[in-house]
């Protein structure tokens, strides 16, 4: 028995560490932004654990949280602390992954609207958020016992987001932390496991209701913004790993008031993160991005710090 459970927990090390921390950026600028680099997205964990997540994020440059608003070089300085929850279950026999988070920000922004002078301030929760993920190849949900002896090759799983409009949201504002519309980002990807090494891509598109409720009295729809990552991870020891991300958007043209804005964005990023081991339970994670190319949406530098506790699964 002890043996069985020595097996378990070395399992627990190899996959779990690096499965939810990468969440953080999502909690973050990642979902507020919808340009998040997610490595290690697939990695499967045993059924029934739990995550808990804290992080800070600070993000400069170009932030925009509604890629609907009309602005270019925007300056802004934003700042969130992020909770989220983590849950690994059974989907049907397949590795799953509900989620759930919720963003506190605060960001200044400095920007000239119609040759006004703009800055603003804002403070409070942002859209929070919440998600199912399934493994559909390669990830069959086991129980910790059998953790001990599985061992990943190629991954190939699917998820659904959903942001919540529940943010602070003010018509009167141009800057908000919410953004006052329905979001729902269904994505696709594939892992290689190779030795140390893990190899990623994966496929995204956001879906955005209307906001009739825009600041100024006005109408904005946004077409789907699609987007693709490429992930290179290296696995040093147990918990402790590196990569280098690659990703990029294109879409997402607006339309105010029915008239169609050429406007679609197509912006490339780039990032790296490494995450560590504290002790069995506990894991820290550091992560930069920044941009590499933008044609209209934001272009900004992010920086993420997370704390992870998990329990459970056993």
């Amino acid at each position: 028995m002890r043996r069985g459970r020595a097996k378990a927990g070395r399992a627990y090390r190899i996959l779990c560490p690096g499965l939810p921390l990468l969440l953080i950026l999502l909690v973050s600028s990642g979902e507020l932004t919808a340009q998040a680099l997610e490595p290690r997205l697939l990695s499967p964990a045993p059924v029934g654990m739990n995550f808990g997540i804290v992080g800070y994020v600070y993000s400069s440059g170009d932030v925009l949280l509604d890629e609907t608003l009309p602005l270019e070089d925007t300056e802004a300085r934003l700042h969130s602390i992020s909770t989220a929850y983590v849950r690994s279950i059974d989907f049907f026999g397949l590795s799953g992954r509900l989620t759930a988070a919720v963003p506190f920000a605060d960001g200044k922004w400095s920007a000239v609207i119609d040759g006004r002078d703009s800055s603003t301030v804002r403070t409070g929760l942002g859209d929070p958020f919440v998600a199912l993920g399934v493994g559909l190849l390669g990830a069959p949900a086991l129980r910790a016992k059998d953790m001990a002896t599985y061992r990943p090759r190629t991954l190939v799983g699917a998820s659904v987001r959903i942001r919540v409009p529940i943010g602070q949201y003010d018509s009167a504002k141009f800057f908000n932390l919410g953004t006052n519309r329905w979001r729902f980002v269904p994505a696709v990807g594939v892992a290689q496991y190779v030795g140390p090494w893990v190899f990623e891509a994966h496929l995204r598109a956001w879906f955005s209701t209307t906001n009739d409720d825009f600041f100024g009295g006005n109408t904005v729809a946004q077409e789907p913004l699609f987007g693709f990552q490429l992930h290179a991870e290296y696995t040093f020891t147990r918990g402790l790993w590196a990569a280098a991300s690659f990703g990029q958007n294109y879409g997402g043209a607006t339309t105010v008031n029915g008239v169609h804005g050429d406007n679609a964005q197509a912006n490339n990023r780039f990032g790296v993160t490494l995450a560590v081991p504290i002790q069995r339970t506990w894991s820290l994670k550091a992560a930069y991005a920044a941009g590499l190319s933008t044609r209209f949406g934001g272009d900004f530098d992010t920086l993420a710090i997370a704390l992870q506790y998990r329990w459970g699964g056993v």
